[in-house]
């Protein structure tokens, strides 16, 4: 899409981002001739009617918004079937890359970062919106160094509903709230959860939780409480890791009740007594007491059950026992004895989400390392093909890897002009584009220098894509002046000023000593540069 311009007026000038559901591109107003960003939705989004009315009306709820730390959103239109929307441009690095390149920040640059975040929540939440995917990775830098938070494309405007893509829940799962991993509505509550995650990579370096996949790692969002940050890095204020541990509340009421609330707790750091998050209420104590919930108190028939459990203990571990050895041996024949075969489906051209579906509905698991190629035909993102190939038999849970497009390979063409052609020649070959020549005369250029090409400097090409050099032959032929008459050092003045070389003979004339009175070739003659001239003087 690249070279592309939307209702008559923003130029789509190079890819920036993707994500699931759209690309965000670089771009240029040219009425306005400033630089803008513009998401245009991916295809295989625009087909879903409800989608995409929800996609209008949250840009037009977001385009509501104005303040210093929210990128404002200019336009939202549709062309031939293609939805895009048109934002500010952020020349910046975004949060993620910045924690990858710092490591942990310091706990002042934390407390700033975030209550930049927070202020920006603060207006879309008193606008009714819910941005649903707090994330570093859409907290960008400006240029000043001020905190912008970006796409509000999977906000909702306050109607409670909740987005998905096919059966996946919309967010990165990593800052994903439990009520949004339950597939619940979001509120304003989910942001400042997912703002308390952000925080916490922030000042500890790392995410609270990894998982092997992203349900499972949504899952723990749910089920499993997070190490208080004190543990993991040291320098960290007890009242900063109150806040981050309030916000992190797996229960909603327990959350701060709002943007300001939060705000205010983290503008206090260091100065008043935080109130405690429930479930750590000094920071203090072992994993396991973080982890565990306080068991409940024996009631007076304790002594009384743990007689009987004793008569009834041997029994029943051999009964657990006998069971297990039954287990393990049907699960010895089920796997070792039985070997259960599948074919590899067809995933060619499925994004990277629904390959790993089909291959785990087959019985097979997709392989940990990804492979990224160029593929001219294949949209980015989307399977290129599988190893080993698809139609071949193997065996049920056999890792398959997974050949993911880059989109076709783009080499830049380079400026050839002012080169000589063996230059030219040499500098094409090592890009892998090939070269023919087209050699013309040229009265300005000198002999064996490039003066055209095409493509022209900076269009994108293939490998192996030819281009196309013009070569300076140098001057072209020309007629030659009829020089009889002309005196010895006239004539031979003007052929060394047309690059012809005179070459000068004698002959006895009465009347004409000094002055030529033949030549070869005769007048009018075409002749190249470089060309001898006889010259006959008379003497």
């Amino acid at each position: 899409m690249v070279g592309k311009i939307l209702a008559g007026r923003y130029e789509l000038i190079d890819k920036i981002a993707e994500g699931g559901m759209a690309r965000v591109f670089r771009g240029r107003d040219l009425l306005l001739k400033r630089t803008i960003a513009i998401k245009v939705l991916k295809d295989q989004m625009t087909g879903d009617a409800a989608f995409i009315r929800r996609f209008e009306r949250e840009a037009q709820s977001a385009a509501a918004l104005s303040h210093p730390h929210i990128v404002n959103i200019y336009d939202v239109g549709e062309e031939n079937g293609t939805y895009f929307m048109v934002m500010e441009y952020v020349d910046g690095q975004n949060l993620k890359d910045y924690i990858r390149e710092k490591g942990r920040l310091p706990v002042e640059e934390a407390i700033h970062i975030a209550a930049q975040i927070a202020e920006a929540l603060e207006e879309a939440h008193a606008a009714g919106m819910v941005h649903r995917d707090i994330k570093p990775q859409n907290i960008l830098f400006s240029r000043d160094g001020k905190v912008k938070v970006t796409d509000f494309g999977i906000a909702i405007a306050g109607d409670g509903v909740t987005v998905t893509v096919g059966d996946q829940i919309v967010g990165s799962v990593q800052y994903i709230s439990p009520e949004q991993a339950r597939g619940g509505i979001a509120v304003k509550q989910s942001d400042l959860y997912s703002l308390g995650i952000v925080l916490y990579e922030m000042v500890t370096g790392k995410v609270p939780f990894t998982g092997e996949s992203p349900v499972a790692l949504a899952m723990k969002h749910v089920q499993e409480e997070i190490v208080p940050p004190r543990r993991l890095a040291s320098g960290i204020p007890k009242d900063l890791e109150q806040v981050i541990l309030k916000a992190v509340q797996k229960d909603i009421a327990e959350r701060y009740a709002s943007a300001s609330e939060f705000l205010e707790d983290l503008r206090n750091v260091g100065r008043k007594e935080i109130t405690p998050a429930r479930v750590y209420p000094d920071g203090s104590g072992s994993e396991e007491d973080f982890i565990r919930r306080p068991a409940r108190k024996r009631s007076g028939n304790t002594y009384l059950n743990m007689r009987i459990l004793r008569k009834l203990i041997k029994p029943l571990l051999a009964i657990i026992i006998l069971g297990l050895l039954a287990v393990s041996a049907w699960y010895y024949v089920q796997n070792y004895l039985v070997v259960p075969e599948v074919t590899v489906p067809e995933v060619r051209n499925l994004s990277q989400n629904d390959a790993v579906r089909v291959l785990k509905e087959a019985g097979l698991m997709p392989s940990e390392e990804i492979f990224y190629v160029y593929d001219d035909e294949i949209d980015v993102g989307n399977v290129v093909k599988t190893d080993p190939p698809e139609g071949r038999v193997v065996r049920q849970d056999r890792a398959i890897d997974l050949y993911i497009s880059k989109g076709p390979e783009f080499i830049v063409t380079p400026s050839l002009t002012g080169r000589t052609e063996q230059e030219a020649r040499v500098l094409l070959r090592d890009l892998n584009l090939s070269m023919s020549v087209v050699r013309e005369y040229n009265d300005d250029i000198p002999e064996g220098e490039v003066y055209h090409q095409v493509p022209g400097e900076s269009f994108p090409s293939s490998p192996g894509d030819e281009v196309v050099v013009y070569v300076s032959q140098g001057r072209g032929p020309f007629k030659l002046a009829d020089l009889i008459g002309y005196s010895e050092e006239g004539a031979i003045a003007y052929l060394k000023e047309n690059e012809l070389t005179p070459v000068v003979r004698y002959r006895f004339s009465i009347g004409s000593a000094g002055y030529v009175i033949e030549q070869m070739p005769a007048p009018g003659s075409e002749v190249l540069p470089g060309q001898s001239v006889d010259l006959i003087v008379g003497q």
